[in-house]
């Protein structure tokens, strides 16, 4: 399968952002891609949006799991790539003087005020049924965790102290479709490192919960939406929880860890990203060695740096500062659809 790209912004795009021709996607697909692309709603609140790979490429260098400097100053023609790098991490520059410090550029690009891109990758299983699973991933250069506290919880007190765990630098989220003979039939919306799956309804004209997964620290079953709705045509309208950008289909506050501790998203319609006005489409097959544009997505290490803080992991679940999951893209695939 060859590699396809296609930049798409404001929907007048035909060719690549980045000055050269592409194939384009089978024009009744792209058309799919475009008219069910999410409205995103950041919270309110939020203070860490999301940003193009570029953004975050200039503010990291590619360092070895014993912190060796291996590139500076990578970007997505040059960042090293291939299977030595699934060790490697990109580390924030300046480095983190503590494990919950913050830099400016953690902040990410307001999308009020930027057209950041979301980048949709597809899967076509040639399948008989005409089964293609679309995937649209957006990045943010810092995931803000939770605040846990550390000691006896008495009501809304804490007899002890409150710490942020379970931050990290580099943060993919994603929403997927489904779609069989040419027709959108399911959804799958991932909160952190679990999610739910929808049904289309096209009497309801939404989609309808089906089965969810348990989050990955409790056993007590997560209480998802019952529909995704549609809004604008038929972008599914999804909440990036504050801080945290995990995805869920209603506002309001969601737990999704019972005991030991108590972990909460809150969502609500804030800032409105409308995913559609830029769009990065890559046909991705894992044996395609990747080049120009496309050559960041052969690198295989970690999006952020390294964890610390873990001294109370087995209370917390989490260390303060946490890891986004090593090779992305291949890691996951199409996580969520089966």
């Amino acid at each position: 399968m060859a590699a396809t790209l296609l930049l798409l912004t404001l929907l007048t795009a035909t060719t690549g952002g980045f000055g050269s021709p592409v194939k384009p996607v089978p024009k009744e697909l792209f058309e799919i891609i475009v008219d069910w692309a999410p409205l995103v709603w950041l919270h309110p609140e939020e203070v860490f949006f999301p940003s193009s790979v570029d953004f975050h490429f200039e503010n990291v260098e590619v360092r070895t799991e014993n912190e060796t400097v291996v590139q500076t100053s990578p970007d997505r023609w040059s960042v090293v790539t291939g299977p030595d790098t699934r060790s490697m991490h990109l580390n924030s520059v300046p480095d983190l003087d503590c494990a919950d410090c913050l830099l400016d550029w953690f902040a990410g690009q307001n999308v009020s005020e930027v057209t950041v891109p979301t980048y949709v990758f597809i899967k076509d299983y040639q399948d008989a049924c005409g089964t293609v699973d679309v995937v649209y991933r957006s990045f943010y250069p810092y995931n803000f965790g939770k605040d846990v506290c550390v000691g006896v919880p008495i009501g809304d007190v804490c007899e002890g102290y409150m710490q942020s765990f379970g931050n990290h630098v580099g943060d993919w989220e994603h929403f997927s479709i489904r779609i069989r003979d040419r027709k959108v039939v399911e959804c799958y919306v991932s909160v952190h490192s679990f999610g739910a799956w929808y049904t289309w309804n096209d009497t309801a004209n939404n989609f309808q919960f089906t089965h969810g997964e348990d989050s990955r620290i409790d056993v007590v079953d997560v209480t998802y939406p019952a529909t995704v709705e549609v809004v604008e045509g038929l972008h599914a309208e999804v909440f990036s929880a504050n801080g945290s950008h995990g995805l869920w289909s209603a506002a309001g506050t969601h737990e999704y860890v019972h005991f030991p501790i108590h972990l909460k998203d809150q969502a609500d319609r804030g800032y409105a990203w409308r995913s559609w006005d830029s769009l990065e489409i890559v046909e991705y097959d894992s044996d395609v060695v990747y080049e120009g544009e496309l050559h960041y997505l052969g690198y295989r290490g970690r999006w952020g740096n390294q964890k610390r803080g873990c001294e109370v992991e087995p209370v917390s679940g989490e260390c303060i500062l946490g890891v986004l999951a090593r090779s992305w893209l291949l890691a996951s695939g199409t996580r969520g659809l089966p």
